[in-house]
């Protein structure tokens, strides 16, 4: 069963602060939403994003992994936050938490093999040169699915072992099982901090090629071929500083400099709550970061835009011809009668 009651007290009190999270929350919601839509419709149309075919196909993952959790975690989250309490009912409790533990470390991985593809693509141009999208997504498929490790243990342990926690505004699995201590640590090993380091270990040969193809380009006075690294690069420094942050609070400020105060101080429950909003400043970034980066992208943007906005001028100015047509046919129609 689903208990609710028993967090009920580290709920937000104060209306103006719920509502800020509210107002973050939704914005991260729509970011996610709309951006993510666009980056995977953009993706399929020809020359929007000039970068390699493999790249191009782990970034449709991701965009895929962060719509889910946008649809499945944070919007069931922003209206909690907006009823101050769970609405949406038992079936839908279990499937967030499900799926939460599912897609959001499907989306760690995801970015983990995309900065490593991109190290090797920079390293070894020549023998990856023959690396396709379609390999791309059989391996992003495969890293995915290893991602369900987590909620089929978590069926296995206790399936009903969930409740809705008012500190994070969600419905959260609860851990009560004595051997969650150690198995616990050992899949927050596997699935946060393995694909962080890997992110972190990938990443820094991406920034020295970019710094050392600078260097190269002012000597010869050439062009850096800088979009497709920084787009990664930038991807993977968003990633790890908002899972950093997350991971710090969890395992370090919480158990060591909060050790002397209880568990229900509101500042342990509020250090809690933005440790784990942050975490979805990693889901909506993406648009964000492709916007700065990516000249076709904008490109692809602006012309879409242009484009909606010249039917609509048309549309209206079709409409006022109408009305002023019928206007006219009114007033002749007045003088002859």
């Amino acid at each position: 069963m689903v208990g609710n009651n028993s967090f009920e007290k580290f709920g937000i009190h104060n209306n103006a602060e719920r509502y800020s999270w509210v107002a973050y929350n939704s914005f991260v919601c729509l970011s996610s939403l709309f951006g993510d839509s666009l980056i995977l419709y953009a993706s399929f149309q020809k020359d929007t994003f000039k970068m390699n075919k493999f790249i191009v196909a782990i970034i449709q993952h991701i965009a895929v992994c962060d719509l889910a959790y946008a649809i499945s975690s944070v919007l069931p989250l922003t209206l909690s936050l907006i009823a101050n309490s769970w609405v949406l009912g038992e079936a839908m409790c279990y499937a967030r938490v499900y799926l939460g533990h599912f897609i959001y470390p499907a989306g760690l991985f995801e970015i983990a093999f995309l900065t490593t593809s991109k190290m090797l693509l920079l390293r070894f141009p020549i023998r990856c040169s023959t690396w396709t999208a379609k390999r791309a997504r059989v391996i992003s498929c495969i890293t995915t699915t290893s991602a369900l490790t987590f909620p089929l243990l978590l069926f296995v342990m206790d399936r009903n072992d969930i409740w809705f926690d008012y500190r994070f505004y969600t419905c959260d699995y609860q851990y009560s099982n004595k051997n969650w201590e150690w198995l616990k640590i050992a899949l927050t090993f596997i699935n946060h901090f393995t694909p962080n380091t890997v992110i972190v270990a990938t990443t820094i040969p991406t920034l020295r090629y970019l710094a050392a193809a600078r260097k190269s380009a002012k000597r010869v006075r050439g062009s850096v071929p800088w979009q497709g690294a920084i787009t990664v690069a930038l991807t993977a420094i968003v990633s790890c500083i908002s899972n950093i942050v997350n991971f710090t609070v969890e395992t370090v400020i919480e158990p060591n400099i909060f050790i002397s105060l209880s568990k229900e101080e509101p500042l342990i429950v509020q250090c809690t709550r933005v440790g784990k909003y942050l975490l979805f400043i990693n889901i909506m970034s993406n648009f964000y970061i492709y916007c700065l980066t990516i000249k076709s992208f904008r490109r692809f943007l602006r012309e879409r835009i242009s484009s909606y906005l010249t039917r609509f001028s048309r549309r209206s100015g079709n409409n006022a011809n109408i009305e002023g047509n019928l206007q006219q046919e009114k007033s002749e129609n007045v003088e002859k009668n």
